[in-house]
């Protein structure tokens, strides 16, 4: 039973790293430029997704800081 929660708990540490590591989130901006210049989104859906992962970027930091 202890091992299932160090498990458990090594995964969600994983998860948050990828989630909150700030090259990835840059990447996912980089990417939501060149759907926009593609045509493949409009600038509404861009603002959107753009202000979402602004936000994710925030708490990236937040979350580095331990702030979070």
């Amino acid at each position: 039973m202890l091992m299932i929660g160090w498990v458990l708990r090594q995964v969600v540490a994983a998860a948050e790293r990828e989630y909150y590591d700030p090259a990835n989130i840059q990447r996912a901006l980089a990417e939501l430029e060149t759907q926009l210049d593609q045509g493949v989104i409009d600038e509404r859906e861009f603002e959107r997704q753009e202000d979402a992962l602004l936000d994710r970027l925030e708490e990236a930091h937040q979350w580095a800081n331990g702030t979070l």
